[in-house]
């Protein structure tokens, strides 16, 4: 069967529709959605007709035409009948159903398996026997409509896309997303702040900037800011099976949808009803070992919309990934050891000139305070030992991929009230786990200060702690050492409590109420209303106190043994469990009314009004050890806050001719604490031939501070120390007459503050695409993308000395010698502050680009090949009146996990079928990017605009490893100066054994292309390895292989 022409007999060929997975074959027609029937016919059916899957899941079969030529003329006919619209006797409208049927046998079961290369906007349902098309309300849109395309790019993954991209979660499928870029967020990336969750940063303007909605609601975002600061929606914490489509809108959507949607918006769209029961398992493994997963769903639906005016649905999954260590892969991930190619060894225990000679120890030893000699050893390793560097210890901990478990549970009772009213119940439950890892602490050999902090605390130095000594009397010191005055400072990698571990469970809980319906006769009403949580359990392990430390090396009852087992009481007293639990909740309504005005030459004026209303509230705090400044590593902030955002918007959609639509949109927020903010849209779309179509958007965005950043928040740290310019006005003699004692070298805590007069941050985007279809197989789209951002929010505003009020008589130096209580002229410095200012601006452009070739064969098979590419090609920043070129750099790396700005992502798939049997393999690739971060000197005061300062001063493997021949102003490698492309190939197949059950498989990385070296990145294992977890993680799994089996009944 080559290609089908409208009005021709389908040619006496076996039966197309039962190889195809976006089709249930040989099932007795059943209605979709509001009903929609399609008769077929095949050659070797049991049964006289196939039913096709709900038609949002087959976003390509509706109409064959790439995205933006559909539409128009042709579907404002959908009323009439011609020849046609005549199969098997079926009589249905000329294009919505006809070509339904042609392109079901055009329209292959394996489009593209991940998804990133259908473009394609949200379907319609067709109606049987000559009914009118039904309207839908488009991502990006509040009007209903037939032509579901709008001139802003909507791009589309089914559910059927979203399994064939072989991956079990649907972060995975979004991480793959070519508009995808820096400031993205992963769960591999062991030192975030968000800890535990993952998001999508598109256009690569961070997390901040891309809303994620859930049935085109607001969802709560997690509890713990990205960088402690930007909100964002944790999408490790969304199901995978209940999903129909994911719609990707890659234009600023502030003008609908309000604060957030500078650079677009994924709206995971969950199932509307389901009937019957079906079943699915999988079971995946790496070739190199680790990381398996199991996954496992369950669902089951009762009742009919249309015959019996009701259905209910539930949906339960669970999926369990176990985590692969850097140990299992070894090669880059474990190699300490660079001394061949110029380096140092960093092998853990060894001494080098990075640790001046003095390197931890994983069985211990002991330094005499006064000289700073190793005196003695603890059992396991000796002075020559040591001097050789034989007392070295593995990394045993750090981990490429965490291991992470997932239950979700979503449920859903529509009812039709009326002919034209229904209402919908909504319910999920997600949940999220995960375990993070980070290298086991070590003694104090320098002490510990620390900080107080929390909501309406004054951040306040707690009393110091000295360096960890031990003593004679510990049954660990070494026999034979004596040292002047007895204790010793002891030198210990705590292996005998085993890594920091940060546990953390993210339980997610939304419920929803939907009515629908029409008022006045014409006007379409939607009233909805929701409530979501987010309740994140953190949990920390084995986080030392070193005051609890120093007392049970000190004790004589129950010490704490180095390198020895101890008993739990003890394990429990020196590194107490951490626990806190942080909450984010949203409650929304929304209002909204449409309909269709004046008939244009084009089609009905439609019209959208309406109102939004959401409370958002923010809780969050340390765990109260680190809170009370008692213990380090573990994240010491808060965030605590609500806001409160009204809103009211209206939109226009107007096909002044047939060949031409225009629309415009605005939308006014106020937030409680930062005031009201207007967004404005327009778009137009032009359809001069069928052949080819122009779009284009120009709008205007916004976000709004949150709470992290003007509600009651904070972040505490030790600022170090300084002088008193008031108290100590003669810093250089300390006891000079009129200083005041110890306010010469006052240790000063500091305080990352909010700022209540904050601005939002507002942008300005444009779009301009055209489509083509030339010939009847072949279609491409290319959309330009320009987005300007302006008073962004960060942190490094001037830093402030905040005293306190008490002026109660203090020592003072006389010059008489001695000290008099005198009344201070000012009180004591109680901390320094600093705060988040209006600041940065962003300047991005680019475009993507997709292409598209499908083809028939009769009595062969079908074969299908998408590709879509999305290219960078300006992103800028300007910090203090300097514009800095970021595009194809690492910068700006002081964001998020410090992911690189890669210019090109590419997917491409090409598919087969042939009866019951498909394949697709789709190729992935990140482009290579240079290590310099020219933003680098702005933020942090250092340089890294050329290869040598980037690889000095990023924090990356290059830095600790060359040091020395870096701090001569030699590169190792002239490789190193640049992160290499990465291309990895997808293989996904499906046999459909019966009408019932499939089984299927999958091989990422098919050939085990292995991550490319990154040797200034901090995101692999905070520096220690040089390898990117946002960007390249499937290089360090390596080969995965998934298998798996559904059944339906």
């Amino acid at each position: 069967m080559g290609s089908y022409t409208p009005g021709a007999s389908l040619p006496p060929t076996p039966c197309l529709l039962r190889s195809r997975p976006l089709i249930t074959p040989l099932v007795t027609p059943r209605s979709l959605g509001r009903g929609m029937w399609v008769k077929t016919r095949c050659r070797h059916a049991t049964e006289p007709s196939a039913r096709l899957e709900p038609a949002a899941n087959i976003a390509t079969l509706l109409d064959p035409r790439p995205a933006g030529l559909r539409g128009g003329t042709i579907a404002r006919t959908s009323t009439k009948t011609d020849a046609a619209s005549s199969l098997q006797g079926g009589h249905m409208t000329r294009y919505p159903v006809a070509r339904t049927i042609k392109s079901a046998l055009a329209v292959s079961a394996i489009t593209a398996a991940s998804g990133a290369v259908a473009v394609y906007a949200q379907v319609p349902t067709s109606t049987s026997s000559g009914q009118n098309l039904q309207e839908v309300v488009v991502t990006g849109s509040m009007i209903k409509r037939t032509d579901i395309e709008t001139p802003s790019p909507v791009q589309v993954i089914s559910s059927e896309q979203l399994l064939q991209s072989g991956y079990t979660n649907t972060q995975e499928v979004l991480k793959n997303l070519t508009a995808n870029g820096q400031g993205t967020l992963s769960q591999s990336f062991s030192g975030a702040f968000a800890s535990g969750a993952a998001g999508i940063a598109l256009r690569g303007l961070n997390v901040g900037y891309t809303l994620v909605l859930i049935d085109g609601h607001r969802m709560a975002p997690y509890p713990i800011g990205d960088d402690g600061q930007r909100s964002f929606v944790d999408v490790s914490n969304i199901p995978f099976d209940a999903i129909e489509r994911i719609e990707v809108l890659k234009d600023g959507a502030s003008a609908i949808y309000g604060s957030d949607a500078i650079a677009g918006v994924i709206n995971i769209i969950l199932k509307k009803t389901v009937q019957g029961a079906s079943l699915s398992g999988d079971l995946g493994t790496a070739s190199h070992g680790a990381g398996s997963t199991y996954h496992a769903d369950a669902t089951w639906g009762i009742g009919d919309l249309v015959s019996d005016g009701h259905n209910f649905y539930i949906s339960g999954e669970f999926r369990k990934q176990k985590q692969i260590l850097f140990a299992d892969r070894g090669n880059q991930y474990t190699q300490t050891d660079f001394t061949s190619t110029g380096g140092l060894n960093l092998t853990l225990g060894v001494p080098n000139t990075l640790n001046g000679g003095i390197a931890r120890s994983g069985t211990g030893y002991v330094q005499d305070p006064a000289s700073g000699n190793i005196v003695g050893f603890m059992p396991g390793c000796s002075a020559s030992s040591y001097t050789a560097g034989q007392c070295t210890y593995a990394d045993t901990w750090d981990q490429i991929q965490p291991p992470t478990s997932n239950y979700n549970f979503v449920t859903r009772y529509t009812q039709s009230l009326t002919r034209d009213w229904q209402l919908s119940l909504g319910g999920t439950f997600f949940e999220s786990k995960s375990e993070q890892t980070n290298r086991p602490q070590h003694t104090f050999a320098g002490g510990y200060q620390g900080v107080t902090s929390g909501p309406g605390v004054t951040p306040t130095v707690v009393p110091a702690i000295g360096p960890t000594t031990i003593s004679p009397t510990n049954p660990s010191f070494p026999a034979g050492v004596v040292i002047p005055g007895g204790a010793g400072i002891l030198r210990y990698t705590f292996l005998n409590l085993g890594p920091e571990i940060t546990q953390t469970d993210a339980k997610s809980y939304r419920t929803t109420v939907d009515l629908d319906g029409k008022i006045f006769g014409s006007w379409d009403l939607n009233l909805a209303a929701g409530y979501s949580e987010v309740k994140l359990d953190l949990t920390g392990l084995n986080y030392v106190n070193p005051g609890n430390l120093q007392k049970a090396l000190d004790s004589t009852t129950a010490p704490f043994l180095v390198g020895q087992p101890n008993t739990p009481a003890v394990d429990a007293f020196v590194a107490p469990v951490l626990t806190t639990t942080d909450t984010s909740k949203l409650g929304y309504a929304h209002a909204g009314v449409s309909r269709g005005f004046a008939v244009l030459p084009g089609g009905p004026l439609g019209v959208a009004v309406g109102v939004d209303y959401y409370n958002r509230r923010q809780y969050g705090v340390a765990p109260a050890d680190v809170a009370n400044g008692l213990l380090p590593d573990f994240s010491n902030n808060f965030t605590v806050g609500t806001q409160n955002v009204a809103s009211a918007y209206a939109e226009l959609v107007a096909p002044i001719m047939k060949q031409l639509e225009l629309e415009a949109a605005v939308r006014y927020d106020h937030y409680n604490l930062s005031g009201g903010q207007a967004s404005p849209k327009a778009g137009f779309k032009w359809t001069p031939i069928s052949e080819f179509a122009l779009r284009g958007t120009a709008s205007k965005g916004f976000r709004a501070p949150g709470p992290a950043e003007n509600g009651q928040s904070g972040q505490t740290f030790f600022a170090g120390t300084t002088n008193d310019p008031i108290l100590c006005p003669n810093p250089a003699q300390i006891n000079a007459p009129g200083n005041f004692v110890d306010q010469c070298v006052v240790s000063v805590p500091g305080l990352q503050t909010t700022n209540p007069t904050l601005k939002s941050e507002t942008s300005k985007s444009f779009t301009l695409g055209v489509i083509v279809q030339p010939i009847r197989d072949v279609s491409s789209t290319l959309d330009l993308y320009s987005i300007d951002i302006d008073n962004q929010i960060v942190s490094g505003g001037p830093s402030t000395i905040v005293r306190g009020n008490n002026l109660t008589p203090i020592p003072q130096y006389q010059s008489g010698g001695g000290t008099a209580l005198v009344a201070p002229p000012a009180a004591p410095i109680l901390y320094q502050s600093t705060s988040f200012i209006n600041a940065n601006k962003t300047k991005t452009d680019g475009l993507d680009l997709s292409l598209s070739y499908r083809h028939l064969w009769v009595g062969v098979g079908e074969f299908r090949s998408e590709a879509l590419w999305s290219y960078t090609n300006k992103y800028e920043m300007t910090i203090n009146g300097v514009t800095y070129q970021l595009a194809g750099t690492h910068g700006p790396s002081f964001f998020s996990g410090d992911t690189g700005n890669p210019k090109s992502r590419l997917e491409w798939a090409n598919s087969f079928g042939r009866g019951p049997w498909s394949a697709t393999i789709t190729m992935n690739y990140v482009s290579a990017f240079n290590v310099t971060d020219p933003t680098l000197i702005a933020f942090l005061g250092t340089p890294a605009d050329t290869c040598l300062t980037s690889l000095t001063n990023q924090g990356g493997t290059a830095g600790l490893a060359y040091a020395i021949p870096l701090s001569n102003g030699v590169i190792p490698n002239p490789k190193f100066c640049t992160v290499d492309h990465f291309t990895t190939f997808d293989l996904y197949t499906r046999w459909q054994v019966n009408r019932n059950f499939n089984v299927h498989g999958s091989v990422t990385n098919l050939f085990g292309a292995k991550a490319p070296l990154d040797w200034v990145t901090y995101g692999g294992a905070l520096g220690a390895v040089p390898w990117n977890p946002s960007l390249h993680l499937q290089g360090a799994i390596g080969t995965f292989y998934n298998v798996g089996a559904s059944y339906s009944f």
